[in-house]
């Protein structure tokens, strides 16, 4: 396999290992969306005993989107469909957002950079003002399943990402340094497929329109991913159904998510519902159980 000459081979990016007693787990881990681009455009060969048919290529456009060359090249821009509505719902929540910061405010102190007049007048040993401490940053990562039932609406897969995006701000803005990774997880029979994706490293600007594709866009899933499943080297036959959804226990495990880390499932495991985003909001983050590490917003309220 060659992409412009250069030879790109499937274990730069891909772990298999034994989990349990009797199954593999096969489990791909991509950098940056640029780097599954890369990979995929070099035309990996396909497991054709485990995929017969590339549905990767066959599926209808109008189950799974754009041809497979287009959808591999939306990984490094260019998606646009529903972004506007997207970006419209998403500043419905950063303004209620900006309302529920905490910030930093004035307190006495002994030493500080303005005088406190009254406690000064009065003989009080803190008779100065200085801003309240800053809290130091904690690192978060959080882990997406871009994976969905056939039975999901396109509002509910669109108003995920919109609460995926919205809580990265959130915990920003409460001193938190966010590490956002999307994931598919499948399982046919004793074979296991985890495929990570980094879309935000620790530090670095929250991007929404790189992000809204593999979070949002039908066509990532069916095609894209589809076609890295078809480059497996799996044993068993991944053709009739590329795999069921796998349980979250399980992938917890696999992922080691601890207390340093936030799973976001299904949209129905997630309580969103697609009908009115700022209900979905309160009950996306009462799944999390944030209170303990930040000020939780209220979205809904008695005006909606």
């Amino acid at each position: 396999m060659a992409e412009n000459g250069i030879e790109i081979s499937l274990d730069r990016f891909l772990t298999v290992r034994k989990v349990g007693k009797n199954s593999s787990l096969y489990n791909p881990v991509f950098e940056s969306l640029g780097e599954l681009e890369m990979f995929l455009s070099s035309d990996p060969p396909v497991n054709t005993r485990s995929f017969p048919i590339m549905m990767s290529v066959r599926a209808d456009e109008q189950f799974a989107g754009p041809p497979l060359e287009q959808a591999i090249a939306y990984c490094t821009g260019g998606y646009e469909e529903g972004m506007e509505e997207f970006m419209i719902l998403t500043n419905q929540l950063e303004a209620v957002n900006r309302q529920s910061v905490r910030q930093r405010c004035s307190v006495p102190a002994f030493v500080g950079s303005r005088p406190n007049v009254p406690a000064y007048v009065a003989g009080a040993p803190k008779n100065m003002y200085r801003l309240s401490k800053v809290v130091e940053k904690k690192l978060i990562r959080i882990y997406m399943n871009v994976a969905y039932s056939r039975n999901t609406t396109e509002a509910q897969i669109k108003t995920r990402g919109i609460l995926t995006l919205n809580l990265v701000r959130i915990l920003e803005q409460n001193n938190y340094i966010v590490d956002l990774r999307v994931f598919e997880a499948s399982i046919e029979y004793n074979e296991l497929f985890l495929c990570e994706i980094m879309l935000k490293r620790p530090g670095q600007k929250l991007d929404p329109a790189k992000c809204y594709y593999p979070m949002c866009g039908r066509s990532f899933l069916r095609r894209v991913i589809s076609r890295l499943k078809e480059s497996m080297p799996f044993n068993g036959n991944w053709g009739m159904t590329y795999g069921k959804v796998a349980d979250e226990d399980v992938i917890k495990r696999i992922l080691g998510i601890d207390n340093n880390a936030i799973f976001i499932g299904t949209p129905q495991s997630m309580g969103i519902v697609g009908k009115n985003i700022k209900q979905d909001a309160d009950a996306f983050l009462a799944r999390l159980h944030l209170s303990g590490k930040i000020k939780v917003p209220q979205y809904y309220g008695e005006d909606d």
